[in-house]
């Protein structure tokens, strides 16, 4: 993992959040979490998941710098998640034929 501080200041620019109580409320996990984070040097699953969860932000971006600071994901993949079809306007066009 890179530096602490720098995986810190990652989650403070993707959230905008101005310092651990105001992330600790709006990711909705204990202030102590990130201050063990702090204390590990190393960000906790805990706080990686959250940030996903609420803020759709990357881990390997949070942890590395690395990728894209968010998951992009296209809604064929989102409906194929819970079984569904996306058909374009052209395609539902034909099948109404």
């Amino acid at each position: 993992m890179a530096d602490f501080s720098d995986a810190y200041a990652r989650i403070l620019k993707a959230t905008g959040c101005d310092g651990q109580a105001d992330l600790s409320r709006w990711l909705g996990i204990p202030q102590a979490l990130i201050s063990d984070s702090r204390r590990r040097g190393e960000i906790r699953p805990e706080i990686l998941l959250a940030l996903l969860e609420q803020f759709n932000v990357s881990p390997q971006w949070v942890r590395t710098g690395e990728g894209e600071r968010h998951f992009i994901i296209s809604t064929d993949k989102i409906a194929s998640l819970y079984g569904m079809k996306i058909y374009s306007p052209h395609q539902a066009d034909r099948r109404e034929q």
